[in-house]
């Protein structure tokens, strides 16, 4: 078995969780097979003195399907 890693910025409006889930939920639209997710980072954008965006840094882990 051979395991693929990549990194993914998720973006919410609403929080962290959000912002990773929505990144792992876009990834599985054309990524099958994750097996997991490792979040790296969080930051926000601020606009006029409050949190507008949050920013999740992720690697998920997929298995590499065979021929």
């Amino acid at each position: 078995m051979v395991v693929k890693i990549i990194e993914l910025v998720g973006v919410s409006a609403i929080g962290y969780e959000d912002a990773i889930s929505t990144a792992v939920e876009r990834a599985s639209k054309t990524i099958k097979g994750i097996t997991g997710v490792d979040v790296l980072g969080q930051s926000a954008k601020v606009v006029g003195g409050k949190v507008t965006e949050f920013r999740a840094n992720i690697k998920i882990a997929f298995v590499v399907e065979e021929e």
